[in-house]
Formats: C-alpha cells, sequence, structure tokens
C-alpha cells in the first residue's frame, strides 16, 4: 500500500486520468473529489465488498453450490411446508 500525505486542496493523480483531490477535512472524516472518466466504476470499500459477496454466491449458485445456510433453510421450509400440508388451517386439533 502507498501511503501519502496531502494537504487541503492537494492532489494525487493515478495513471494519465485519475486525479483525486482533498477538499476538505473536518473531525475523522476527509472530503476527496475524484476526477475519472465516466466509464471507470468507483464505489465505497463497503460497497466493493457487498458487490464481491453477492457475485461469488451467484457464481456459486450457478455452478449448483449451494451454500449450507441455504440448504438448512431449504431443509426447514420443505419441514414446515409438509407439517402445513398434514394440518390445513382450519383442521387443528381441538
Amino acid at each position: 500500500m502507498l501511503v501519502l500525505t496531502r494537504k487541503l486542496e492537494e492532489s494525487i493523480v493515478i495513471g494519465d486520468d485519475i486525479v483525486i483531490t482533498i477538499l476538505g477535512v473536518e473531525r475523522d472524516k476527509v472530503k476527496i473529489g475524484i476526477n475519472a472518466p465516466r466509464e471507470l466504476l468507483i464505489l465505497r470499500g463497503e460497497i466493493f465488498e457487498a458487490v464481491k459477496e453477492q457475485k461469488e454466491i451467484e457464481s456459486r449458485l450457478a455452478s449448483g453450490q449451494e451454500p449450507r445456510s441455504f440448504q438448512g433453510l431449504r431443509a426447514f421450509l420443505a419441514e414446515q411446508a409438509s407439517g402445513a400440508q398434514d394440518n390445513p388451517p382450519g383442521t387443528e386439533n381441538k
């Protein structure tokens, strides 16, 4: 990881067409501006991680590898559904 120190309104240049500028500093927050081509996807770290996890789940499901938690949930729902069929609403033992 490259670590740089920048002051207010100073910039960092990445490649030929990405410029990151420090716009403000308040307490423990830093406001930055990013000037980059529109076709470049820019995400906050937590959003990037959520997208990455979602793609991993989609990939597993597409390959037939179902997560264990899904298997357990599927079994639970099947059990609940079979119990509901055995005792339709309004026919409970009284």
